[in-house]
This record gives C-alpha cells, sequence and structure tokens, in this order.
C-alpha cells in the first residue's frame, strides 16, 4: 500500500524541538524543510483555487492553541471531535475543508502530551465518553509518521469506558495491524464510494477497493470496524453501481466485525458551493437540483433523499437484517419517513 510522502515541511519555529516534531523529520528524511511563525499564514499570498491545489501536497508541524476537543452539540452528551490535526492530504471535491480553514496545507499539532492529557481528562470524568477523530482531517492519513494511534492504544487499554472512533479514507494501517489483541474501544471506519466516484472526485484518496481491503485487514487483525456511505452522490447509474458495492462490501467484510453503517447524501455549506465552482465548475453535484434545507446546507429534494436511503437500507437489509443503520446529519421527520417499514 503506497503512502504519499508530502513535497515539502514547514515548521513553526516554536516547535522546532518537540519531541514529535524530531521524529517527523526523521521519518520523512530526505525532505525539504522551511521554518515559518505561524503556520496559518502559509499560502496567503497566494490566490484560493493555488493555495487549494498546491499546499494540500506539503505538511505543517505546529503548535495546537485553544481547544482540543470540542462537544458534538448536535449529538449526545459526551461526543467530541479531536483536533489534534487539522485539514487532509486528500482532495475531494465535495468536502466541506475546502472553506473551513483559512490555509489549504494539512497541519500537524506536534504538542502530542497537552492532547492525550485532555482526552484523559474526559475519560476520567465522563462515564461514557465518545471521540471521533477525522471530522476536521483523516484520522489515518498521517499515522505512519505520528503514531498516533499507537499513543491512542495504550491509553484507551486502560480507559475502557471510552470508544474512539478513526474515521479515514487512508489506507495507512501498518501501526493499527501491529497492535495485538487491540482494545475494543477503537473503531476503525471507512468511508466508501462506487470506484467512478472516488476515481472522478475523490483525488489523491486511495480507490474503493483499495479502502475495502485496508476494512479487512484490520478485521483479520481484532477490530470491529465502521462503515460510512456518506455522500451518496447520484448520477445516472448511481442505483446500480452503490448497490454493486454494498454487495462487495457484504462479500469481502466479515458483518459480525461491523459496528455500524452510516448513510448520508450531499450537504453544502453556501461557502462550499462557492469553493466548487471556483475550483470544479464541472462538478456534476452543481448541476443537480439542491435546495437549502433547515440547517441552511443544500441538500437533494427531501422526496430523493428518502428514497436513496430506503434503496439503500433494503439493499444492506438483503444481505444483513441485524447491523445498526444511522443517517448522517438528517433531521427526525427524514428519518421518520425512512425508516417506516424498517427496522433502525
Amino acid at each position: 500500500m503506497m503512502i504519499q510522502k508530502p513535497d515539502k515541511l514547514y515548521i513553526e519555529e516554536k516547535v522546532k524541538y518537540y519531541p514529535l516534531t524530531e521524529k517527523i523529520i526523521c521519518k520523512l528524511a530526505p525532505i525539504s524543510v522551511e521554518f515559518v511563525d505561524d503556520y496559518r499564514k502559509i499560502g496567503e499570498e497566494k490566490p484560493f483555487p493555488q493555495r487549494a491545489a498546491e499546499d494540500k501536497n506539503s505538511l505543517a508541524l505546529g503548535e495546537k492553541k485553544g481547544e482540543v476537543l470540542k462537544s458534538v452539540g448536535r449529538m449526545k452528551d459526551g461526543e467530541y471531535y479531536l483536533f489534534h490535526e487539522i485539514d487532509c492530504m486528500y482532495d475531494c471535491e465535495y468536502c466541506y475543508l475546502q472553506y473551513y480553514f483559512p490555509t489549504k496545507i494539512p497541519v500537524i499539532f506536534v504538542n502530542r502530551d497537552e492532547v492525550l492529557k485532555k482526552i484523559e481528562e474526559v475519560l476520567k470524568t465522563h462515564p461514557h465518553p465518545y471521540f471521533h477523530v477525522g471530522e476536521v482531517c483523516d484520522a489515518l492519513a498521517f499515522d505512519h509518521i505520528t503514531e498516533f494511534s499507537l499513543d491512542i492504544c495504550g491509553l484507551f487499554s486502560e480507559y475502557e469506558n471510552g470508544i474512539i472512533e478513526f474515521r479515514t479514507k487512508s489506507t495507512n494501517i501498518s501501526n493499527i495491524t501491529s497492535i495485538k489483541n487491540p482494545p475494543k474501544n477503537i473503531i476503525p471506519s471507512w468511508t466508501f464510494s462506487p470506484e467512478r466516484v472516488a476515481k472522478s472526485i475523490e483525488h489523491k484518496s486511495p480507490s474503493f477497493k483499495e479502502r475495502l481491503l485496508a476494512a479487512k485487514e484490520c478485521q483479520e487483525a481484532g477490530y470491529t470496524v465502521g462503515v460510512r456511505l456518506d455522500p451518496v452522490i447520484l448520477y445516472d447509474s448511481w442505483e446500480r453501481d452503490y448497490k454493486d458495492m454494498v454487495e462487495e462490501l457484504f462479500s469481502v467484510l466479515d458483518s459480525r466485525k461491523i459496528d455500524y453503517i452510516s448513510l448520508g447524501t450531499i450537504k453544502l455549506h453556501k461557502l462550499l458551493v462557492e469553493a466548487m465552482r471556483e475550483r470544479f465548475p464541472e462538478n456534476q453535484i452543481l448541476l443537480d437540483e439542491l435546495v437549502p434545507s433547515v440547517d441552511g446546507k443544500y441538500k437533494y429534494l427531501k422526496f430523493k433523499r428518502v428514497d436513496v436511503y430506503r434503496k439503500m437500507i433494503s439493499w444492506i437489509r438483503t444481505l444483513n437484517n441485524n447491523l445498526e443503520i444511522k443517517l448522517s446529519m438528517e433531521s427526525k421527520e427524514i428519518k421518520d419517513l425512512v425508516f417506516n417499514g424498517f427496522y433502525a
């Protein structure tokens, strides 16, 4: 499994002697290095499309200031997003990270001890916390140089009351599969898209088959994995492609070792729509009929989303009738319409 190496490494002056900085430099050597005062100013002189196209090929090391953990307001109490890294080396055309941060460069925060300390504080004070890793980055894309998963394994072996989920499109699993008898409260989860979608608009990311084999390898190493089919994108042959993908998922993965399946469709913030029009004007998503929903995001029409979810659920239930199926960022109304006649 090929792991892409950054073209250039930017390092904040204040962190150049941190242990993790020195480890990453050694792992990436030889590599061009430039020291900067503030990672947030990297590429600021470039027009947005140029930053987005060029800076994702580099990597920055910085110091995390402010919140390391962010409580997830729309979910249950005790759920957190983790900000140990930001942005992503992949370049999916629908990704909200295009507008979310002012810079376009992936950043690893090297004050690792503070990150782990914050996680441990929550594990000590909350009965059953759930940590989502991969909302503002890809959870495993740089794990070969950060070894974050190894630190997490040690921590979550000690605190069995918490769960941590690594959301990824990466095949960078050598560290987590090296762990013997991994803790049951660590869940690697993959976003899967049909090969046509992966090749056409999920730029620089592994193919569907590569992701699927990585998930299978993790199952064989002792993990229960998450399956994220989000976003489902509509096009002429979407039904055939997604049905085939679901069937292949269940033919390769052990369904007894799937923690959940999450379904979602396109949800675009207006700033993301603007970014996509500037960078990918021929993207077919923008040519479809999208309407603003109650949360302000542009989505497919309600009846289309319900139809998509019902079809996806019917294909899944034909193959397995026991797995938990979730809908991502949908209202109670949509969930009631979708699951009427289905077992949630």
